[in-house]
């Protein structure tokens, strides 16, 4: 009997779903115990597959690109933004969190802390420093130090890494799931589904019983079209960095009468589309669907030196200048200081202020007219800029949305409607923002799920015997 003939009398017995297969690929069906199968090949994916694979599983991990640990590769500008400072407290690392605040308190605080990934990493030889906003990175500055780190220690577990494998889907046969590849299908005990916030990955979840929250954009810089635009207020401004100022935007919450308003503080970077910088970013990511919601379109309002005050206190002090340094031009640099003796504004963003505000470039302090002080009073305190979409970088993309935690058993990352199912790291709705918080996040689920699935499968086989 010829090869063919045999492979069509086998799939015409068969009673499990393979309608991806090719009937003349080879088809995979394996018997054996403790296999597990993940499903993606990014931070938590590799990471989960390690602590899988350092029990007595058989681990499998099935990337559909050419390469694994794409966004590791690209973070933090090619260094790596591994962690946040590990020594700041669970109550304080866990603000940074839009979405997962509260159910990552267990993971952080008694199943792989922050202080537990520092570990991890040091022991596998990888020196970590701290920088002074927090961000944790190898002290070779390059990524590559943490994806080799990785990959080795997947290789040393006995990881079977493809690459090149999309899966098409994955079915729940009994206690077990069979995996459809483009020409062949696996079995495994144990599935961790990891594919970040890909389509494909959430469908895949919806296929097996859970529902998605609808992904929005997170972690994006803000497009101010009016305001960089010759005569505006920060044309040919890029570059310009402020020391700390206060951005928040008004919306509609629904079931609420009264417009809510959304804040955040932190240096802001203005660039030739718009601003960005931690205050920004931080603002995106907490009001991520709220910005969805109204189409990237409206009001926002700026503080540019909020620990000076409110625009009563502000015209107060600005009005004094008009008597302590009456000869100087107002336009040639910002008098108003910070508590560390650093100027409050930067120079070019002050002339620009300043010439807004109806000032001659020439015009002293002394010569300066009320109503122009209060103007700008209000310029550095209630600064309008119109909101005219965002931009994001694709290579660092996060979002808000995906599998919601509530279907989750955060123990042990097993899905509470899947048994046999474990998932991690973006595929969940949990985001954070920029800082190190994403990949933290990717590490603790990771180890969870990774350690859930080999406990899960150990289960099996005891009940087996």
């Amino acid at each position: 009997m010829s090869v063919v003939a045999l492979l069509l009398i086998m799939a015409s017995t068969m009673s499990i779903r393979h309608h991806r297969w090719k009937l003349l690929g080879m088809l995979q069906y394996s018997t054996s115990a403790s296999r597990i199968a993940v499903i993606g090949g990014g931070a938590s994916g590799i990471f989960s597959s390690i602590q899988a694979a350092a029990s007595v599983a058989e681990v499998f991990v099935f990337e559909a690109s050419p390469k694994t640990l794409g966004k590791v590769k690209i973070s933090g500008g090619g260094r790596c933004n591994v962690l946040h400072d590990t020594s700041k407290a669970t109550n304080e690392i866990l603000e940074n969190y839009p979405r997962g605040k509260k159910e990552l308190r267990g993971l952080y605080s008694k199943h792989w802390t922050p202080q537990d990934s520092r570990e991890w990493f040091e022991q596998k030889g990888v020196k970590l420093k701290t920088e002074s906003d927090g961000r944790m990175f190898p002290t070779t500055d390059k990524s590559q130090t943490i994806i080799d780190t990785l990959l080795h220690s997947a290789e040393q577990a006995g990881v079977d890494i493809r690459k090149k494998s999309k899966v098409f889907d994955i079915t729940k046969d009994g206690i077990g799931f069979t995996v459809s590849l483009n020409d062949s299908a696996e079995q495994f005990d144990s599935i961790i589904l990891a594919t970040g916030s890909s389509k494909a990955g959430h469908i895949l979840a919806e296929n097996l019983g859970h529902t998605i929250v609808d992904p929005v954009p997170s972690l994006f810089t803000l497009n101010t079209k009016p305001q960089v635009q010759e005569g505006g207020l920060l044309h040919e401004l890029s570059g310009v960095s402020v020391p700390w100022a206060r951005v928040s935007f008004k919306f509609t919450a629904e079931g609420k009468k009264k417009k809510q308003v959304m804040t955040q503080e932190g240096p802001l970077l203005i660039t030739h589309r718009g601003i960005s910088g931690p205050s920004t970013l931080r603002l995106s990511a907490f009001g991520a669907r709220e910005f969805h919601n109204i189409d990237y379109k409206g009001d926002l309002f700026v503080h540019w030196a909020p620990e000076l005050g409110n625009t009563e206190d502000l015209a107060s002090q600005l009005w004094q200048y008009t008597s302590t340094i009456p000869k100087r031009a107002i336009s040639s640099t910002c008098p108003l200081k910070l508590s560390d003796g650093s100027s409050a504004i930067p120079k070019r963003l002050w002339a620009s202020m300043v010439t807004k505000c109806g000032f001659e470039k020439e015009t002293k302090w002394c010569e300066a007219p009320k109503k122009k002080i209060n103007a700008l009073a209000i310029m550095i305190t209630q600064c309008t800029l119109d909101i005219t979409g965002k931009n994001t970088n694709k290579d660092e993309f996060v979002t808000a949305g995906g599998v919601p935690l509530k279907e989750v058993n955060l123990k042990t990352m097993e899905s509470k409607v899947c048994p046999g199912l474990f998932l991690c790291g973006e595929v969940l709705d949990i985001d954070g923002v920029t800082g190190g918080f994403n990949f933290m996040g990717c590490w603790s689920t990771g180890y969870t799920a990774g350690t859930g699935a080999t406990a899960y499968v150990k289960s099996l086989n005891t009940a087996s015997k």
